[in-house]
C-alpha cells in the first residue's frame, strides 16, 4: 500500500488517495454505522492529495492482525467510500485496488455481485485486484495496471479460493479491470511511471498553394521525458515553509557583486557567451497560426542532420472534417507513391517564430498520415569533414568482418531474456523500459522525504538490470570475443616524450616553396605518405581544439603569420583546460612542445610574456598539478638566453620560474622587443637542439 501511495505522490501529485483497511481490530465505516453488517472494516484515510505523513503513518503504524473481514464487503464499502468522497469535486475516472489473498469465505448471490458491478460502472470505476496465483504471459516490466494476468487454472485450489476467482473475474470484465500476481506487483510498483494525459491536438489549417485548404490537428508523438517539477513550495515536514531563491554572480570563480544597470542578455555559443543586445530587435510579425506548404522535395534530400526540435508529430485531419479526411488520404497517397516529403512553415501561435518543418507521409494499421519534424534553417547548418575511416593500409581482412558479423550476432538483444515457462522475450524494449536515472532520483527523494537522518540509498537491483549486459548475451558473447581478440591483434603505442617532440621539432627548417616565394615551415609532425596527403587536404582555418599541434605546425607551414598562430594556440590552450568538459590529454602538452619550440627559433617574447600569465592562471584556478607536472616537469618554462639569442630571460631567472609563488617574491621584468633585430630573428634556427 505504500508503495501504491508513494507511486501516486512522486510523478503524479494531483491524485487523490484514500484507504480502506479490511481485517481491523476496530470497525469504522459509514455503511456499519448506517446499515450495520461491515465488521472489523476501517476507513484509514480520507480522500486527498497524497502526502508523506500519510505514507509515514503506513509504512510504521499499520500492523498485521488476527481479525478476518470478507473482501467482497470491504469493495463495498470502498465503493461507498469513493462515491461520498469525490461529492463537490471534479476527477477524469476512478480506481479501486484490491489487495487480498482471497482466502475468506464469499456469502454473496448472483444480484448482490451484479448491483456491485453496475454501481463501479457508473462511477467508470476500474477494478484492479493483486492476488497470488496469477500467471502473466511475459515477465516484462512495464506500466502496473496497465497489463492483465490469469489466474492460474493448474495449482491445487480450495472452494472458498475458486469462488472468488470467479467473482473476481466477473467484476474485472464489468469494470475492465486488471488482474496482477502479487510478487510481480510489488516488482513492478518499484517503478514510477508518469501518469498519462489524454493528447490535446494542436489545430490549424495546412494550405496548399491558393486553393487547397485542410484543417488539419497535430498531436505530440515523441518526446522528451520530464522529470520531477519544481520544489519552490515543498517540504519534507509538510510546513508550508516556501524555499527561496536566492542568485549570486561570479567572476573568475569568485563571487562579486554585480549592479543591475550592469547586466545583459546573453546566451551561451558552446563554451563562448555571446552578448544580446535587445534594442537592436526587429519588429517582425509571422501573421495568424498556419501550416503554410512552401514546396515538395525527394526523400533523399531531407537527411539526418537536417531535423532539429525537441520531438516529433503526427498530423490527422481535424476530428469530424470527412472532406479533409479525403483529401489528406489522397495527398498522403500521392507523396508515399512519389516518394516525396512536404516542406512546409509552421506558426504555432499569432506572431510567434515561424518553424521550418518536413512532413513525411506514413501508413500505420494502413491508416495514412503525415509525420511532422521541424527542420533547420541554412544558416544552421555545418558541415564537418572527417578524415576516412579506412585506409588501404588497415582495412580488415575477411576473418576480421567475420569475427565481428559473430560478436554481433551474438549480443542480439530480440530473445535475451529467458522467463520461468522457457520462453525468449526481448531485452529494453522501448515501450517497457523505463529511465534508469529518473527511477534513481524519484526513488532517492521518497527515501530521503520518510528516512531523512539515512544516507542515501544504493542503485536498486531492479535498476541495474535496466542498466547492464543481459547474462545470457555476456555468456554466448564470449566465445566471439575470445575470437575478436585473437583476429584484432594489439599493439601498445608510446606516447611521445618530450625528447621525442624535440627531434621532431628540429626537422622544421625555413625554405622557400617551388610554387611559392613566401617563406614556408616544414610541419614537425611526423606523418606517412597518406596522412600527409589528407592533412594537406584539410581546411584548417584556426587552430583547433582536437589537434591544436597539428593544426599550428599546418598552418605555419601555409605562411601564416606566427603572431596570429600562436594567439590562436593560446585561446584554444585556454579552453581545453578551464571550460572543457573533458580531460585535455596529452594535446594540451604538445601543443605547448611545440609552441615553444617554433618561438625559440621566430621569436621568445610573445611565449614568455603569455607564459608568465599563464603560469598566474593555473595557480588561482586551482590547475596546480598542471603546473607541477606539466611546465615545470616537462620544462617548458620562460625561453632563456642559452635556448635563443632573441631572449631577454636570463637562466637564473627562467629557473627561478619554476618555483613556487611563496618562493617567488620578485617579479620576473620582461623586456620589451623594440631592440630586437629583425634580421636576425632567422638565424641559426637549428643551434639550440
Amino acid at each position: 500500500m505504500s508503495r501504491i501511495t508513494g507511486l501516486a505522490n512522486t510523478p503524479a501529485p494531483n491524485d487523490h488517495v484514500g484507504i480502506v483497511l479490511f481485517g481491523t481490530d476496530e470497525t469504522n465505516n459509514q455503511l456499519n454505522v448506517d446499515s450495520g453488517g461491515y465488521e472489523n472494516i476501517t476507513e484509514a484515510f480520507e480522500l486527498k492529495p497524497p502526502n508523506w505523513q500519510t505514507l509515514r503513518i503506513m509504512q510504521n503504524q499499520v500492523v498485521r492482525t488476527n481479525s478476518e473481514a470478507c473482501w467482497f464487503d470491504a469493495l463495498i464499502v470502498a465503493t461507498n467510500f469513493l462515491r461520498n468522497g469525490a461529492l463537490g469535486k471534479k476527477f477524469t475516472g476512478f480506481s479501486i485496488i484490491l489487495i487480498s489473498p482471497l482466502y475468506m469465505l464469499v456469502d454473496v448471490d448472483q444480484g448482490q455481485l451484479e448491483s456491485l458491478a453496475d454501481g463501479m460502472s457508473n462511477m467508470l470505476c476500474a477494478l484492479h485486484v493483486i492476488t497470488n496465483h496469477v500467471q502473466h504471459l511475459t515477465a516484462s516490466i512495464a506500466s502496473i495496471f496497465t497489463t492483465s494476468g490469469a489466474f492460474d487454472e493448474e495449482g491445487s485450489k480450495s472452494e472458498v479460493r475458486i469462488q472468488s476467482e470467479r467473482c473476481i473475474k466477473k467484476l474485472l470484465d464489468a469494470t475492465e479491470g486488471t488482474l496482477s500476481n502479487i510478487s510481480w506487483a510489488e516488482r513492478m510498483l518499484t517503478f514510477f511511471d508518469p501518469k498519462a494525459v489524454r493528447p490535446t491536438p494542436w489545430n490549424s489549417t495546412l494550405t496548399i498553394g491558393t486553393k487547397v485548404k485542410l484543417s488539419i490537428s497535430a498531436y505530440l508523438n515523441i518526446s522528451e521525458q520530464k522529470g520531477l517539477g519544481s520544489f519552490k513550495v515543498d517540504s519534507v515536514d509538510d510546513t508550508a515553509t516556501k524555499v527561496e531563491m536566492r542568485t549570486q554572480y561570479f567572476l573568475n570563480d569568485k563571487p562579486a557583486e554585480i549592479s543591475m544597470q550592469d547586466i545583459i542578455m546573453g546566451y551561451m555559443y558552446g563554451s563562448t557567451v555571446v552578448p544580446y543586445d535587445n534594442t537592436i530587435d526587429i519588429e517582425y510579425r509571422s501573421g495568424d497560426s498556419r501550416l503554410a506548404c512552401l514546396g515538395f522535395t525527394a526523400s533523399s534530400n531531407v537527411l539526418e542532420e537536417h531535423l532539429c526540435g525537441n520531438g516529433s508529430h503526427v498530423v490527422v485531419a481535424k476530428k469530424g472534417c470527412n472532406a479533409t479526411n479525403q483529401k489528406l488520404y489522397a495527398l498522403v497517397k500521392a507523396m508515399y507513391e512519389m516518394n516525396v516529403v512536404m516542406i512546409a512553415t509552421k506558426v504555432y501561435r499569432k506572431d510567434t517564430r515561424p518553424r521550418l518543418n518536413a512532413l513525411i507521409p506514413t501508413y500505420k494499421h494502413e491508416i495514412p498520415y503525415l509525420v511532422m519534424l521541424e527542420l533547420i534553417f541554412k544558416d544552421e547548418l555545418c558541415s564537418l569533414k572527417f578524415p576516412p575511416l579506412l585506409k588501404s593500409k588497415n582495412k580488415p581482412t575477411n576473418e576480421q568482418y567475420a569475427a565481428i558479423e559473430k560478436l554481433i550476432d551474438s549480443m542480439s538483444l530480440m530473445d535475451a531474456i529467458d522467463n520461468s515457462n522457457g520462453e525468449h522475450r526481448e531485452a529494453f524494449a522501448l515501450h517497457n523500459t523505463f529511465n534508469p536515472t529518473l527511477q534513481h532520483v524519484y526513488r532517492t527523494v521518497a527515501h530521503r522525504a520518510l528516512n531523512p537522518t539515512q544516507p542515501m540509498p544504493e542503485v536498486n537491483s531492479t535498476l541495474q538490470e535496466l542498466i547492464e549486459v543481459p547474462k545470457k548475451v555476456v555468456e554466448r558473447s564470449k566465445e566471439a570475443m575470445d575470437e575478436v581478440k585473437k583476429v584484432f591483434e594489439l599493439k601498445e603505442i608510446k606516447q611521445s616524450t618530450r625528447a621525442e617532440w624535440l627531434q621532431r621539432m628540429a626537422k622544421i627548417k625555413v625554405g622557400n616553396d617551388a610554387n611559392s616565394s613566401s617563406p614556408t615551415i616544414d610541419s614537425g609532425v611526423v606523418m606517412d605518405e597518406e596522412d600527409s596527403d589528407v592533412a594537406n587536404r584539410r581546411m584548417v582555418v584556426s587552430v583547433g581544439t582536437v589537434t591544436p599541434a597539428e593544426d599550428f605546425t599546418l598552418l605555419l607551414r601555409r605562411g601564416e603569420k606566427f603572431a596570429t598562430v600562436a594567439t590562436q594556440l593560446q585561446n584554444t590552450v585556454f579552453e581545453l583546460l578551464f571550460t572543457s568538459l573533458r580531460p585535455p590529454g596529452d594535446k594540451v602538452i604538445a601543443a605547448l612542445m611545440v609552441y615553444r619550440s617554433e618561438a625559440q627559433k621566430l621569436g621568445p617574447y610573445r611565449y614568455n610574456e603569455w607564459m608568465t600569465e599563464f603560469k598566474e592562471m593555473l595557480l588561482t584556478r586551482q590547475k596546480a598539478d598542471f603546473w607541477e607536472k606539466v611546465i615545470v616537469g616537462e620544462k617548458l618554462g620562460l625561453i632563456d638566453a642559452q635556448e635563443s639569442e632573441m631572449s631577454t630571460i636570463s637562466v637564473e631567472q627562467a629557473a627561478q620560474f619554476y618555483k613556487p609563488p611563496t618562493q617567488n617574491k620578485t617579479a620576473i621584468e620582461i623586456s620589451g622587443g623594440a631592440d630586437i633585430n629583425a634580421d636576425s630573428l632567422f638565424d641559426e634556427l637549428n643551434d639550440s637542439f
